[in-house]
This record gives structure tokens, sequence and C-alpha cells, in this order.
């Protein structure tokens, strides 16, 4: 996994419940403790996460917003499939 796909999912993980351990958002996002918790460093020092005390991180208000910058938009889709063309 990239790292901004694997601080996707952590900010992902953390906007579902938060604070986590760093072993708990392994274990639900499937990935090594070493690597989320290195991923949590990132996170931290954009400030999209903070520490809370043994490595357990909450995500911030600008973790939030970098979430629901990154959901796809609600609706119809603009673009017409191979099969709407067909006449």
């Amino acid at each position: 996994m990239s790292r901004q796909r694997l601080e996707r999912t952590v900010l992902d993980a953390l906007a579902d419940e938060s604070p986590r351990y760093v072993v708990d958002l392994a274990a639900v996002i499937d990935e090594h403790p070493i690597t989320v918790e290195q991923a949590c460093d990132r996170l931290r020092d954009g400030e999209n996460v903070r520490s809370v005390g043994c490595r357990r991180y909450e995500i911030t208000a600008a973790g939030r917003r970098r979430v629901d910058d990154a959901q796809p938009a609600t609706g119809e889709s603009a673009v017409s499939t191979e099969t709407e063309s067909r006449s």
C-alpha cells in the first residue's frame, strides 16, 4: 500500500472511531503496527491526527476535513456509459 493510501486508510479508521491505539488501527486496516505508527507520525506532523498518549491517536479537525474533501460526490455521474450511448 502506498504511503498516501495508508494515511488515508488510517484517517478513515480514525474518523469511524477515535481515539484508537496503533495496534487496534493496525488490526482494523490489516497492516503491521510499526507501519501504522509511522503513518500516524506523518499524519501528526501534518496536524491531521494528535497523539493522546500510550501510542493512541485521534483525528483532528484538519484530518476530518481531509477525509471529507476526499469523499466522492454523491449524485449522478456526468459521464455517459457505453450502454447509455447506444440507441
